[in-house]
């Protein structure tokens, strides 16, 4: 039998084929069944390997008077979805290269013809393929079939979308619990740098919460001027945690914040100038500006965020 692996662009699946017309790796004159695509391809396959394979298959070719290899068994599934799951049960075929918007597809229709090793595997080309494909699609079908490390692995990278922007097709892919356990994935991690960014006057490291060190009058390390006090109260910093809490909003990874162009906003720029007088300086400038914005992604990408569901 030929190889089957392709780069799934320019496949023999992938081809128009006449009525009727065998498909070139699966049309081996000694197999004794014949399957039929929704688009008339037709397969010439071993029983022996579809009821190995197959549950679906085991049953229907069990039962008394079962298709004797002259009438094809017609499937509703079109024959790049065929040649796909014979690919992966057939020994000694290389896995194939299936196209992603495929994907779905093949599973689901591995899952209608109860055939649990093709599911296994392709929960392994899901996994190694993860990269290239959508991430709702990914984490929705890995849920779906209990792929429990894929799920948590495909979790995050859906944190660079606005799960608001999901349309109905993409929401219908996932069942109830799958989809909160997404949200609250993004919604702990907005709420959560929200609370770690009210801010902590101490010396202690490492911290929490987003840290400014505090000015010290003589030895006391223990005391606190009112300049740092005030960072915490600032309405220009409670402006700031509520800009960072709409970035997260959208994009709970976080990826606005190390642009220094969302540092740079207009609206930002009485934090970097306000300060205040009387410290042990005489005058403490209370923010600068890549400081903030270094403690900020500290605490983004500390174990205090959850990364994955």
């Amino acid at each position: 039998m030929a190889d089957q692996s392709n780069d799934g662009t320019d496949t023999p699946s992938s081809r128009n084929y006449s009525k009727s017309e065998f498909h070139p790796s699966y049309s081996d004159p000694e197999a004794d069944i014949v399957l039929q695509s929704g688009d008339d391809v037709q397969f010439r396959v071993h029983s022996l390997i579809m009821k190995m394979a197959s549950g679906f298959f085991r049953d229907m070719l069990g039962l008394p008077g079962n298709p004797d290899g002259e009438e094809p068994i017609v499937m509703k599934e079109k024959a790049d979805i065929i040649v796909a799951l014979l690919d992966i049960i057939h020994p000694n075929v290389a896995l194939p290269k299936i196209r992603p918007e495929l994907i779905w597809d093949v599973v689901a229709t591995a899952d209608r013809y109860d055939m649990p090793r093709a599911i296994e595997t392709m929960s392994h080309i899901v996994a190694f393929n993860a990269g290239q494909l959508d991430p709702i699609m990914t984490y929705s079908l890995a849920c779906r079939y209990g792929w429990e490390e894929v799920a948590k692995a495909t979790s995050a990278t859906t944190l660079d979308i606005n799960l608001s922007t999901l349309d109905e097709s993409q929401l219908s892919m996932m069942d109830g619990r799958s989809l909160f356990r997404l949200q609250n994935l993004h919604r702990t991690r907005r709420d959560k740098l929200f609370e770690l960014m009210d801010i902590k006057v101490t010396r202690d490291s490492p911290c929490s919460h987003v840290v400014f060190y505090h000015c010290v009058r003589e030895t006391k390390v223990e005391h606190v001027n009112q300049c740092c006090i005030d960072r915490a109260i600032s309405p220009l910093w409670i402006l700031m945690k509520q800009s960072v809490f709409k970035e997260m909003e959208a994009f709970p990874s976080g990826r606005p914040l190390y642009d220094d162009n969302f540092w740079h906003r207009r609206e930002f720029g009485g934090l970097w100038s306000s300060g205040f007088g009387g410290c042990c300086s005489g005058h403490c400038f209370v923010f600068d500006r890549l400081n903030t914005k270094t403690e900020v992604l500290r605490v983004l990408n500390s174990e205090n965020l959850p990364k994955t569901i």
